[in-house]
């Protein structure tokens, strides 16, 4: 257990942070919008007074009347705090449909919902969940299950060789030593030498820290003095690290430069950073400081999308230039990209496997007729073949779809 204390440090640290990466593209995303009113009727907090009459379970002769209450829900985005919270119950399976509804439905800051509004942004959380709840806590399990039988080993360390030990004789003689380019010119050979110093990856990432601090005091009902700092403090950032990448195209040239995937990557954010920058100069309704003139909500969140859901997440994606800062977390995410590689093939076989089930379900229970009030009805039945794959899913994910019976009929009609 101590051996993979290690281990399992890397990898909280790398689950931490991306937790906290998709926090701050929720902050980005869903910043005061999960507001609504009890009286689903009324969209704007001064409507949404006085009282109405409520008829329980839809009978119509048993009105109740009930106070409006302008309300936030329970697990909201609105600061980065909130919001890793509100992910975290998203990663544990429980209750998350409902976070996930709320998602789709929200329209506006402190403006209330509208049915489907949003239906894509429904892929905001099917990333999380494969990421996060999928991919990390498996290989979270994974290496502590390898640390242990790398302990069993030991007790044979004076045999003979043992299987990882001629791996890695193989992997010795098949080895090739790594090239590494250093410039001849020796005005190039200064810039190469300041890119490759210590001090220079220092400071680095200490401006990486530092932008890291800003994306988490962002939160919902900002000032408008609080948003002109930021915005200022991402235009220095920007230009820091466009600084960076110019020094580094120097030092190393492009070939050598784009060589290296860390430093594609690196040209990829700069360069949707000076993107979000140069929208949100241009765009009156991309700045966050502004609001947008009333009568023309529709607009305004049209126009300001792209920036805000797409070149804005840029910011966000400096963290990730944080994993390349330490030798073990760069293997713990190799392993976490090769484990991609095997996705298509499980999803494939989880594809067959729900084929044979829904042929074996039409051709079992396809002739029982459909009644709304049981458990057979319009949306959990085996008469087509996509109502049998919708009705096994929700017996897979019974006990997340429980909160609106969904799950619980699929398993009654099972």
């Amino acid at each position: 257990v101590f051996v993979a204390i290690r281990t399992i440090g890397n990898i909280m640290i790398v689950t931490t942070l991306l937790q906290f990466m998709f926090a701050c593209i929720g902050v980005q995303l869903f910043k005061g919008k999960f507001y609504r009113c009890t009286d689903e009727a009324k969209q704007f907090p001064e409507d949404c007074k006085g009282t109405f009459i409520l008829y329980k379970d839809g009978e119509v002769d048993q009105p109740v009347i009930r106070d409006r209450v302008w309300y936030n829900s329970d697990y909201n985005f609105d600061n980065v705090l909130s919001a890793m919270m509100a992910l975290f119950t998203v990663s544990t399976f429980e209750g998350w449909p409902a976070l996930l509804y709320k998602a789709i439905d929200s329209n506006g800051e402190n403006i209330g919902p509208v049915y489907n509004n949003r239906v894509e942004i429904s892929i905001f959380f099917i990333i999380y969940i494969i990421i996060i709840a999928f991919f990390m806590m498996n290989i979270f399990v994974g290496f502590v299950i390898v640390t242990f039988q790398e302990q069993g080993e030991l007790e044979y360390k004076n045999c003979e060789l043992d299987k990882n030990q001629r791996q890695c004789v193989e992997y010795a003689l098949k080895a090739r030593p790594l090239r590494r380019y250093i410039p001849k010119n020796p005005y190039q050979y200064k810039f190469w030498y300041v890119v490759n110093s210590t001090g220079f990856e220092y400071i680095m990432f200490a401006l990486i820290m530092l932008n890291t601090l800003c994306l988490a005091v962002q939160h919902y009902e900002q000032s408008p003095f609080f948003n002109y700092t930021m915005d200022i403090l991402n235009m220095v950032f920007t230009a820091v690290f466009t600084v960076e990448m110019v020094l580094k195209l120097i030092a190393f040239k492009p070939m050598g430069y784009f060589s290296d995937s860390w430093n594609v990557f690196d040209f990829l954010i700069v360069i949707g950073s000076i993107i979000d920058v140069v929208l949100g100069e241009i765009d009156p309704f991309a700045k966050p400081t502004e609001a947008p003139p009333t009568g023309e909500p529709g607009n305004s969140e049209e126009s300001s999308r792209i920036s805000i859901t797409f070149f804005r997440l840029f910011r966000v994606m400096r963290l990730v230039k944080l994993l390349s800062r330490g030798e073990g977390i760069r293997t713990l995410l190799w392993t976490f990209v090769k484990s991609f590689q095997a996705l298509p093939y499980v999803a494939l076989l989880i594809a067959m496997l729900f084929f044979i089930y829904a042929v074996i379900g039409m051709q079992t229970f396809g002739k029982i007729a459909l009644q709304d009030h049981t458990q057979i009805n319009r949306n959990n039945n085996f008469q087509t073949f996509f109502s049998v794959c919708t009705t096994s899913f929700q017996v897979c994910h019974w006990r997340s779809l429980a909160g609106d019976h969904a799950g619980m009929h699929a398993w009654k009609a099972m």
